[in-house]
């Protein structure tokens, strides 16, 4: 469920929530007056605790096996702001019109002049011009895997927000309206309509993940009512779905419900959800909003869950704790990697935008999280909410229209490796040395919690936005983007890149790059007539290889046309699903899909 509706509301409605308290869960003491003033560090609060119950195996009925458009060449040589109407299908309701967004009430002070510093690193090679490592350099980024996915069943639709995971051969991969897996690496996929697997309401937001231990595919969806009857304002739910990895077609359902952390199910919705698997629990995040009756909606909390994995694999009634907060206004993020002690991190605070990270820190064996609060260097923070703080991706020309204008500061995305915890997200344009969207990566010290490097990864002629990041056991950084924009006579569609950081730790960080899928038109508009901005989505996924090395698996998308598109209208898409490295680290790649 879109972003775009949710940032404008959230600003107003945490400026008159002082009956809720802020970072106040339904089992904890109201916060101190520091926390109030803005940046001082919220005491701790202690996690309700809950059952939910496993409902009955569900056989979903799979399309027909269909060839990825490039499975002959499958093995490659050395390749919220959404608003998502559905077009009718079986099981599926229609929604034709998007609800509108509250205007927001003045916020917290933006960053005036950011940290441009050239300690924070040097300007990405344009996209036509970037020169390739020699031949035989063991660490040339290469494609192990270069997949089309051929969406057979749900539709495609911007935003597409794609997620997977894969284990050996079986890859599992969603979109806001479809899903599809394969068991053979890629070749042959065959599509699982989401509307039409666990009951009516379904929405968006799908996000999959692997549990390697429990040879387990975990797979969140989102329900809200309010699309088919827009007078319901709650009701809305998740179900959290369990199958063994390359089964796909059995799934045992858990529902999630706005009650199960304390909020009245007839006045929320569950929505933007990710998942993370640790030592012993599941985590989610996700958010509490509710319809209002002229169409609006508000955001109330952020919620932080964590499931047992033993009782997810077993089937039966899964254990769970969680907290809510309302101290932060956009996404709560928990990095891929984590194992004994969960953090989650999040840069939209009441105050302080674009100088603050917020952590949250949950051990395993701890009923109570702590907050801790870092300066990071000055960014300007990003939101649609205000014309002064919005992002700007066209093209210098206007050929590329502005693709990311629903984008936010935001929208956090976090890797654990190497003794240290990844957060990243977009920063808004500035001057000449930014002149486009970028991203800010941080890397902090799991030790101390301290501030160890960060990092811009920013263009001089085109965007960088929408990345998402993941680390492996050295703390090497794979990282998939969207970019797009263009300066002078020379334009980008949207289309994603692909990014190896080699010992960013160390502050030795130029990334090698490849801009592996180019997009050939622009995103779709919100509604006809009244703004020439572009949507995007949220988010794309990337995983680290389960099987080792510096190897990673992702998945992202991009137009193969420019004919005009409203956001409820589908479209053609090349939706990328794909496996990267360095060359020397092939091996690991090809040792986990052996035959």
């Amino acid at each position: 469920m879109p972003r775009f509706w949710l940032v404008a509301v959230a600003v107003m409605l945490l400026a008159s929530m002082g009956s809720v308290g802020v970072g106040r869960s339904t089992t904890q003491a109201a916060p101190s007056r520091s926390a109030e003033r803005g940046w001082g560090t919220i005491g701790p609060q202690r996690a309700l605790s809950g059952v939910l119950l496993p409902g009955s195996v569900v056989h979903a009925q799979p399309g027909p096996p269909t060839p990825a458009p490039n499975a002959a060449s499958q093995a490659c040589a050395a390749t919220r702001h959404k608003v998502e109407p559905q077009m009718a299908v079986s099981g599926q309701a229609s929604r034709t019109e998007h609800p509108l967004r509250e205007v927001a009430q003045p916020g917290a002070d933006q960053v005036l002049v950011p940290d441009t510093s050239p300690w924070l690193g040097a300007p990405l090679p344009d996209p036509k011009h970037t020169p390739p490592p020699p031949q035989g350099d063991p660490r040339r980024l290469t494609l192990f895997r270069n997949t089309t996915v051929p969406v057979t069943t749900g539709n495609q639709i911007i935003p597409a927000e794609p997620s997977t995971d894969q284990l050996g051969r079986n890859i599992f991969a969603t979109g806001n309206h479809h899903a599809e897996f394969s068991r053979d690496n890629g070749r042959i996929w065959q599509g699982l309509n989401p509307y039409a697997i666990f009951g009516p309401d379904f929405c968006c937001d799908q996000v999959t993940v692997a549990d390697p231990q429990y040879h387990l595919q975990d797979w969140v969806l989102q329900y809200m009512p309010f699309f088919n009857n827009p007078g319901v304002v709650g009701n809305g739910h998740l179900v959290l779905a369990t199958s063994p990895v390359g089964d796909f077609v059995n799934w045992r359902p858990y529902t999630i419900r706005p009650s199960d952390v304390g909020y009245a199910n007839d006045q929320n919705n569950l929505d933007y959800n990710d998942l993370v698997v640790g030592s012993r629990y599941l985590y989610l995040t996700t958010r509490l909003i509710t319809f209002l009756p002229d169409r609006d909606y508000r955001v109330n909390a952020v919620v932080l869950m964590r499931i047992s994995r033993a009782d997810l694999a077993a089937g039966r009634p899964a254990h769970y704790d969680a907290i809510t907060r309302t101290d932060i206004i956009e996404e709560l993020r928990v990095p891929q990697g984590i194992t004994d002690i969960a953090y989650a991190g999040a840069t939209s605070l009441r105050t302080g935008e674009g100088r603050v990270l917020r952590l949250l820190v949950w051990p395993k064996w701890s009923m109570w999280v702590t907050t801790v609060d870092r300066l990071v260097p000055p960014f300007r923070y990003m939101t649609p909410d205000k014309p002064r703080m919005k992002g700007d991706c066209s093209s210098r020309d206007q050929i590329v229209t502005n693709w990311c204008s629903e984008l936010t500061s935001g929208g956090v995305f976090a890797a654990r490796g190497g003794g240290y915890l990844w957060f990243s997200w977009a920063a808004q344009q500035y001057g000449a040395r930014r002149p486009f969207p970028y991203v800010r990566i941080t890397g902090i010290q799991e030790k101390d919690l301290h501030v160890a490097v960060s990092h811009d990864l920013y263009g001089l002629t085109v965007a960088h936005a929408y990345q998402a990041i993941a680390a492996n056991a050295h703390g090497d950084l794979g990282l998939i983007d969207a970019y797009g924009g263009g300066t002078g006579t020379t334009d980008y569609f949207p289309g994603s890149m692909i990014a190896i950081f080699d010992n960013l730790k160390f502050k030795l960080a130029s990334p090698t790059v490849d801009y592996f899928l180019t997009g050939k038109g622009n995103s779709c508009i919100d509604q006809p007539g009244v703004s020439f901005d572009g949507t995007w989505g949220d988010f794309l996924t990337i995983r680290h290889w389960h099987a080792g090395g510096d190897v990673w698996l992702a998945t992202a998308f991009a137009r193969k046309d420019n004919t005009p598109n409203i956001c409820t209208e589908p479209v053609q898409l090349t939706i990328k699903n794909v496996v990267f490295g360095w060359k020397s680290d092939r091996r690991f790649y090809e040792r986990a899909v052996r035959p």
